[in-house]
């Protein structure tokens, strides 16, 4: 009867070892795999020692005892496989198992021989009542006992990986492995009771097979799962998110850590061991926002703690079941406060001037679009410009540079109403956009008057200038109203008396105008439509000495373009040095094909403009020209004017003496009409000096004027240098030259400026 109830365990034994072994067949993991590795060698001792206990024939039985006993160090090797594995020594296990492998197979071999050479037991045959008939081993010899120390090895090993493990793990994961290290020493304390007892039948398969079972209960089912649950709660309880969970009945079961310091925050109410007080708190929310056709809602809370504002993301979702029966709620709650502070300053950065604080002109431009859409009455655009804002931070320095441009904007931002738009658009530009009806020029007048004085000291004189534009086009682009405002300021740049403007028609045409020569002029050199007309020097008789080349614009439709009309728009464009080189080229030719003509007795003079200086070598340019022509330096007389030595005088005065050097004549332009005359002829040792005839216009006392002319040209003789008076226009202005010493003229008594081909028939060249 013993045998049949142990035979009988054996059986049950080895379907649930099939059954385990089933489940984790298709799983790769080298945990699992070495499982089922433990699971097939278990089996194998099953089968062998069943046969060793049922069989009657001494033979058979020797056979499938040394089987068995074979098994027992492979069920130990395997054993202590998985548990390298186990506890993530995968990289000693190679080094460590190959000589244990080598012990097991050398000793399954000797145990297989056992049946014919009786080198490691012998089987005698006994009888017992409870038993019946049966053998057991007996006669063992030293092999046997090297084979009883080397499992013993294998079992401290695995107890000893077990336990290093165990010590130098986390907390939270010494479950994991102290169940396996208990599993296994209760199976071998088992064991060796057994085999104390001295039974007939050996029962340590039991065990064996008992301790495999267990360890993958414990590996692949009870201890992930209690792991996961353990990690999770962890997990949930530290999350940076709040947590909490309602049942059915809207009792709060679980709120972790997180959550109860938000909700601290939120309703400055502790949530201790008594959660009641969010139970109270969420039936109340679900009162009144809770929509029953909805499986989750997300809102969001402001609100206002410890001199801050936080915002908080709430989620309520509803928790069921997989028949999707209802379960209870679970909230989710995250601090939204930095990413919301964070968003606000970058859009606050995309949307403002940094420095002032107050719009940038992008976000400007959009508002005011959106706002003359929508208004429904009319605004008007207004802009200021600080004079010389440059010079201030020169000056002054950027630092108060920049308080000038705060309290500027302060001082807007101190006018504005709820629903008047203001911005910086560059450095020293601001934009107002405000309805109509509410404008008035004081409003801004006082504006600009308050900084004037914040920033006014003995030094230093801060002038503002105000263009207003009313917005006629609600869809017009926001910087052309900006650009109409600019145009109207443009008109008073300059004028102390005048601080504001107003846009017109008539401005914007010229605006167009001005463009249209600067986006014709480059055309205009390449067809040739830019010539030069003639205008003479001549002697007191009005013979010819040479002439001045003077720049026209021969436009095919507007016919002949006035130099007022086209030269200052040159200038102001950074383009009049393109005139010039263009200009002085024409001359060149000229005298080259006077000189060809047998008239190399005349020259021509030509004028160099202060912006020729910054965009051109001049010292080299003319050089090349005569070089080019073959012409003679003195037949090329070149013009300045004084205002060319107001700034970088030295420089200015090396170029003119190398020039004076190469041989070309050098006349000064405009004398007169300037603020340092007396001091160019002191500094600069020029040529000629060309009187402007309007010294003498405009004034309230001729008599004195023509004493200082007389005084002026007696000067100039003195200092050897020639006088040219230009703008003769009568007989009588000839003559009174003549008596104070002038020989040389220019004017329309003499000739006004022509055509090189009428300049020509004129004087017979």
């Amino acid at each position: 009867m013993p045998k049949m109830i142990y035979l009988g365990i054996l059986f049950v034994l080895t379907l649930l070892v099939v059954a385990f072994a089933g489940m984790i067949r298709e799983k790769q993991d080298r945990v699992s795999k070495s499982i089922f590795t433990l699971f097939v060698a278990v089996v194998v001792a099953v089968v062998a020692n069943g046969i060793f206990i049922m069989t009657d024939e001494k033979a058979i039985a020797t056979v499938s005892h040394s089987v068995f006993l074979a098994c027992i160090d492979w069920l130990l090797l395997f054993m202590l496989r998985y548990v390298y594995f186990y506890t993530d020594n995968e990289e000693k296990q190679v080094k460590w198992m190959t000589p244990c492998y080598l012990v097991a197979g050398l000793e399954t071999v000797s145990m297989l021989l056992n049946p014919w050479l009786h080198h490691v037991f012998i089987l005698k045959e006994a009888f017992s009542k409870s038993y019946g008939a049966y053998f057991y081993p007996t006669g063992y010899s030293g092999i046997f006992y090297v084979h009883l120390a080397y499992c013993y090895g294998l079992v401290a090993w695995i107890v000893l990986l077990l336990m290093v493990k165990i010590r130098h793990t986390a907390r939270l994961y010494r479950k994991k492995y102290t169940s396996i290290l208990v599993s296994f020493l209760a199976i071998i304390i088992c064991d060796a009771i057994g085999l104390a007892l001295n039974l007939p039948i050996d029962i340590s398969l039991i065990f064996y097979g008992a301790a495999a079972l267990i360890i993958c209960f414990f590996t692949e089912f009870y201890v992930p799962q209690a792991m996961r649950d353990k990690i999770l709660a962890n997990a949930v309880q530290i999350a940076e998110m709040g947590v909490g969970c309602f049942d059915i009945s809207g009792k709060c079961i679980y709120v972790n850590r997180r959550g109860k310091d938000m909700f601290y925050r939120y309703k400055h109410l502790a949530l201790d061991e008594d959660l009641s007080v969010a139970e109270q708190y969420f039936e109340g929310w679900l009162k009144r926002h809770w929509k029953e056709e909805c499986s989750e809602q997300v809102y969001m809370e402001h609100f206002e703690a410890d001199d801050k504002t936080f915002n908080y993301e709430f989620t309520v979702q509803r928790l069921t079941d997989e028949e999707d029966v209802f379960l209870g709620y679970f909230i989710t709650c995250i601090d939204r406060t930095e990413e919301t502070e964070k968003y606000r300053e970058e859009h606050f950065r995309a949307t403002h001037d940094l420095l002032t604080g107050i719009y940038n002109e992008q976000y400007f431009e959009e508002r005011v679009t959106e706002t003359l859409r929508t208004a429904g009455k009319p605004y008007v655009m207004i802009t200021s410009d600080i004079k010389d804002f440059k010079l201030i931070n020169d000056i002054l320095g950027t630092q108060r540079g920049d308080e000038i441009l705060k309290m500027h904007a302060y001082f807007f931002r101190e006018r504005a109403k709820e629903d008047d738009l203001y911005c910086r658009l560059n450095e020293d530009q601001f934009a107002f956009c405000m309805p109509k009806e509410r404008f008035t020029e004081e409003l801004f007048l006082d504006v600009m008057d308050r900084l004037v004085d914040t920033f006014a000291n003995e030094y230093f004189h801060l002038q503002i200038y105000m263009g207003v534009y009313e917005i006629t086009d609600v869809t017009e682009p926001v910087f052309v109203m900006v650009d109409k405002c600019n145009l109207a300021i443009n008109t008073i740049k300059g004028d102390y008396a005048r601080r504001v403007a107003y846009f017109d028609d008539a401005l914007l045409q010229k605006k167009l105008e001005k463009n249209l020569i600067i986006n014709e002029f480059e055309q205009a050199l390449e067809l040739g439509q830019i010539r030069i007309y003639l205008q003479a020097q001549t002697r007191r008789d009005g013979s010819l000495l040479g002439a001045e080349a003077l720049a026209r614009w021969i436009h095919p439709i507007k016919g002949l373009i006035a130099p007022d009309e086209f030269i200052p728009v040159l200038e102001s464009a950074g383009l009049v040095h393109k005139l010039d080189l263009y200009v002085w080229d024409l001359a060149a030719r000229q005298l080259a094909i006077w000189r060809d003509q047998g008239r190399d007795d005349l020259y021509l003079s030509v004028n160099i403009s202060v912006q020729d200086q910054y965009y051109l070598d001049v010292y080299d340019v003319f050089t090349r020209l005569v070089e080019k022509y073959d012409l003679d330096p003195h037949k090329l007389k070149l013009e300045i004017t004084e205002t060319l030595f107001v700034t970088e005088m030295e420089n200015h005065r090396y170029m003119l003496e190398r020039l004076q050097a190469y041989g070309f004549e050098i006349e000064i332009d405009d004398f007169g009409s300037g603020y340092s005359s007396l001091n160019i002829l002191k500094d600069i040792k020029a040529d000629v000096i060309k009187i402007d005839m309007e010294f003498l216009q405009e004034t309230v006392n001729v008599d004195r004027s023509w004493s200082i002319l007389s005084a002026l040209i007696r000067l100039i003789g003195q200092l050897h240098m020639d006088v040219i008076t230009e703008g003769v226009e009568t007989e009588e202005q000839v003559e009174a030259l003549a008596q104070m010493g002038c020989q040389h003229f220019q004017g329309y008594y003499f000739c006004r400026p022509m055509p090189v081909d009428q300049f020509e028939k004129k004087y017979r060249i």
